[in-house]
């Protein structure tokens, strides 16, 4: 008998494994995204803890369920197209940490992050105590990858490296700090 995520998922690949809240707890709920707009089964779904369920305004949820699998929570199995996670990725976390706007490059990825980027780039080089190992770094290393992958057009594989971003830019707690926008 199929899983449950299987069914939900109406057997579809995986596009995306991100991480939107870092919590050591292990789930409890399944939060259910909306349906798919290319096909059957849901967009995507989220494995919660009770603090967390209710917590995630982005990730609105049209039902929830019982976790049946023991996933940590904040893990999120996307089943999107790659240019809806990308998406995704701009509307949740990098425009507004960036400023970027992918509306204003027409959608071309490998453009938008190129940009995002630039603006990382400087923001570190003007903080003159910013740590070789710090977040940082490592953000600015993932974006390495999801720039040149955009660039290749490989897309699963930007949504890929900029789910890795995500998780460091969770971790680094920006919104409070002078990597926020200006």
């Amino acid at each position: 008998m199929p899983s449950l995520v299987q069914q939900l998922s109406a057997h579809r690949q995986l596009t995306a494994l991100r991480t939107v809240v870092e919590c050591k707890a292990k789930s409890t709920v399944l939060r259910e995204g909306p349906a798919a707009g290319d096909g059957p089964g849901t967009a995507w779904v989220a494995f919660l803890c009770p603090a967390h369920s209710d917590g995630l305004p982005g990730w609105p949820a049209t039902q929830t369920h019982a976790a049946q699998d023991s996933m940590p929570c904040g893990t999120v199995l996307d089943f999107r197209p790659a240019e809806q996670v990308l998406q995704s990725h701009a509307d949740l976390w990098l425009t507004a940490l960036t400023g970027v706007d992918p509306t204003a490059y027409g959608g071309v990825w490998s453009d938008v992050l190129d940009q995002a980027d630039r603006v990382l780039r400087e923001r570190l080089e003007q903080g003159a105590d910013a740590d070789e190992d710090g977040p940082e770094h490592s953000m600015l290393t993932m974006m390495w990858l999801a720039r040149r992958a955009a660039a290749e057009g490989d897309l699963t594989q930007t949504a890929s490296a900029l789910g890795y971003c995500e998780t460091i830019a969770d971790g680094m707690e920006w919104r409070d700090t002078d990597l926020a926008p200006h």
